[in-house]
């Protein structure tokens, strides 16, 4: 539960962005500098679409644009179901993301937001199989994903430089989410004994940093901490938790809405955490926690089931990216983005 304790409350109005599609809005992604925000619609049928829209001094500039994907036609007279997501900005402006349709493997694209249709990044000759869950060093050099070519989820790196491939770690387990951090580090999760633990491969070793009942998982880097989703509490039942470098872990908030794919959303300067509240009570808010516990704050949407939050610096100001449902019993999730610099400072 939330302490009344140390809270403000922000009302500044949100600004609903469209979605082009039927759907739930869902896994905002902002771009590096603030000026594009990507987006999915799922419909929870088989279905993902991805899209962009402009952002500009706060605001959505233009329609949202559908990432196409240059897929083959089936033999069954086009990609019916297509699934395109897990959106991931290159600092260069350009966009990686899964694309796939009904009975082909998942594969890593890339689209350079000209218009032109998106294609494969990781050619079939290079790997085959199951390519999931890209993500970039910080510099943008590297990419790192899983792949299931042997049969199981290992860990890959290409240099985005000279397209070389390589093998990180292979295991007889699923690894999953990776992350790198500055110094090239790899957080990651790993499935094994039925459940998921928290692990970071660092100078050819392996190491786990994060363990106990259920699952410990989407890891994201704050400094040499990790935050992470972990629900030991029980399988229905999300808390967002800190480990250090040494493996010494705490639970920071309890009960969180889990967003459909995000790691736990940090700001900018690393010191807040963004979540919604899987509750009645507190669910028309975006909650805002500092991780030394010190403050809560929380942006009033006037809207219901708040959740999958997204910051982002662009400019002087801090902008909050999130889905909620306009009221109870809407059929679908819309997309919604506001000012909380004051709220944050």
């Amino acid at each position: 539960m939330i302490s009344l304790l140390n809270i403000l409350i922000s009302t500044a109005l949100a600004v609903e962005i469209p979605v082009p599609s039927r759907g739930h809005a869902t896994n905002p992604i902002w771009s590096h500098d603030g000026k594009h925000l990507a987006f999915e619609a799922n419909e929870l049928a088989g279905r993902i679409d991805l899209f962009t829209v402009k952002v500009e001094n706060g605001q959505p500039s233009g329609q949202p644009k559908q990432i196409s994907v240059n897929f083959s036609a089936s033999s069954f007279g086009g990609p019916s179901s297509v699934i395109a997501t897990g959106p991931v900005w290159h600092p260069q402006g350009f966009l990686l993301f899964e694309g796939a349709y009904t009975g082909t493997s998942n594969r890593i694209y890339i689209n350079t937001l000209t218009g032109a249709p998106s294609i494969q990044y990781v050619r079939n000759n290079q790997l085959a199989g199951d390519l999931t869950w890209p993500t970039l060093s910080p510099n943008g050099e590297k990419m790192v994903f899983v792949s299931d070519a042997t049969g199981d989820g290992d860990l890959y790196v290409m240099d985005l430089g000279t397209q070389k491939l390589d093998v990180v770690l292979e295991s007889p387990h699923a690894e999953m989410a990776p992350q790198v951090h500055s110094d090239g580090s790899i957080a990651y999760t790993r499935k094994q004994g039925g459940g998921e633990d928290l692990f970071v491969y660092k100078n050819g070793s392996s190491s786990v940093r994060a363990t106990g009942n259920g699952d410990q998982t989407r890891p994201v880097w704050s400094g040499d901490s990790l935050i992470y989703f972990s629900n030991e509490r029980g399988t229905e039942s999300w808390d967002i938790a800190i480990t250090n470098a040494s493996g010494q872990k705490k639970t920071l908030i309890k009960s969180v809405r889990l967003p459909f794919r995000a790691s736990p959303a940090l700001s900018p300067d690393g010191k807040w955490v963004a979540y919604g509240l899987d509750s009645s009570e507190g669910s028309d808010r975006i909650w805002f926690s500092k991780l030394d516990g010190s403050k809560t704050v929380s942006y009033d949407s006037g809207l219901v089931a708040c959740g999958e939050p997204a910051l982002i610096q662009s400019g002087s100001r801090i902008l909050l990216a999130f889905t909620a449902l306009p009221n109870e019993g809407s059929d679908w999730r819309k997309l919604h983005v506001v000012d909380v610099t004051s709220t944050i400072q």
